[in-house]
């Protein structure tokens, strides 16, 4: 059995071999070679879920790993990024670089930075992200929908009415909240849905049923209900 005195010089034959990594803080830490595979492993994981900032990344790895010296955690990233491993990309605003594990970023990187920091922003004036993410959602049906005829929404609403409900034909009405989760993606959102069953019923094709008591609902009740710009909420339809 080796003495407690001869240790350190036992390490450091290991390190000089390869055998373990040593590097020096506050004090000497020893580690296998394994360990810094696992290491960036860690670094490339957290920046494949969203590209950061060199700043947010270092502090996000005193958590992923705990117990590293931070040099040592600084000369295993520059070491990532000099292999072509971890990238440097353009920021969405600023002129801070941002560190990927992709050597270019998609729109989606873009748009989900965007809708971040547009939540950063909004929590403080009371919005939720729910609200942030929700109006984001409206706001895409209104551009996807602008040049589309407004007939073919009206006719694919109309069919399925019918379709769910047989006796819809003969003034039968129908849940709106059925309707619209029956109906595709395109033609279910709310404004693109609210708009054509408005439009619907000005033009005297449908009759839709009021809510008479929408200030019992919860805000998000509300929301699934097709409302107007009269502070009116409709829970059915039917058909003239």
């Amino acid at each position: 059995m080796k003495s407690k005195k001869e240790l350190p010089q036992i390490l450091k034959q290991m390190v000089n071999a390869g055998q373990i990594r040593s590097h020096k803080a506050r004090s000497s830490v020893y580690w296998l070679p394994s360990l810094e595979d696992q290491a960036s492993a860690r670094i490339l994981k957290a920046l494949s879920e969203a590209p950061l900032t060199q700043t947010d990344l270092k502090s996000k790895l005193r958590s992923l790993l705990s117990g590293w010296p931070q040099p040592k955690r600084d000369e295993m990233l520059d070491l990532l990024l000099k292999e072509n491993r971890v990238y440097k990309v353009s920021p969405l605003t600023g002129k801070i670089e941002l560190l990927s594990a992709r050597p270019e970023l998609t729109p989606r990187d873009y748009v989900r930075m965007a809708l971040q920091m547009a939540v950063a922003k909004l929590k403080p004036m009371g919005f939720t992200a729910e609200q942030v993410f929700n109006t984001a959602q409206e706001l895409l049906q209104r551009e996807l929908t602008a040049d589309k005829p407004s007939g073919d929404w009206d006719q694919a609403v109309l069919e399925r009415m019918i379709q769910l409900k047989l006796a819809v034909a003969n003034g039968a009405p129908i849940s709106l909240t059925e309707l619209r989760h029956s109906l595709p993606s395109e033609t279910s959102g709310k404004y693109t849905f609210d708009r054509a069953v408005l439009r619907m019923a000005e033009q005297g094709t449908v009759v839709l049923h009021r809510y008479d008591y929408p200030e019992s609902l919860s805000r998000r009740e509300r929301d699934a209900l097709v409302s107007d710009e009269r502070g009116n909420y409709f829970i059915g339809v039917s058909k003239v």
